[in-house]
């Protein structure tokens, strides 16, 4: 049985005689795809709409890549460390230096979130409806002002 392949490397189905579409198959080329489009920003519907199947069918047969899409990212990242280490550890001189640019980048990030909140005026929240009526209510004056409380001995 001869696989037919379109222009973006899908497999073609093959004509059916029974009714509806023919159920949607799990391949791992599909699972990296859809590890790949989260791990760049993509959301879930961006990749049911890669595979040409609907979100419910993206849920059901790649539940373990869905589950993961917010981790993804990191995860990517982490496995090109690795691999940059691997070739760091033999001595690739290239791959140290981008290694070391990651760990001062790392480093620049701790110290930044460290110091962000600093040097910086905390605004206090503005007051809200009932509060500015009440305020409003102590300041009038006059025939209408809020008479003083009996002086207790």
């Amino acid at each position: 049985m001869a696989v037919n392949f379109d222009l973006f490397g899908d497999p073609i189905p093959e004509p059916r005689d029974g009714p509806g579409r023919p159920e949607h198959v799990w391949t791992l080329e599909n699972s990296n795809k859809i590890n790949l489009l989260f791990a760049t920003g993509h959301e879930i519907g961006d990749a049911a709409k890669a595979l040409s199947i609907s979100q419910p069918t993206l849920r059901k047969h790649y539940l373990k890549e869905v589950e993961q899409w917010r981790v993804a990212r990191l995860k990517l990242k982490a496995r090109q460390l690795q691999y940059l280490n691997d070739e760091a550890g033999k001595g690739n001189v290239a791959a140290i230096k981008e290694l070391l640019k990651a760990m001062e980048k790392g480093e620049l990030a701790q110290l930044a979130a460290r110091f962000s909140d600093r040097g910086r005026e905390v605004k206090k929240p503005k007051p809200g409806k009932k509060e500015q009526q009440r305020e409003a209510a102590r300041q009038v004056g006059g025939k209408y002002a809020v008479p003083e409380p009996p002086l207790v001995q």
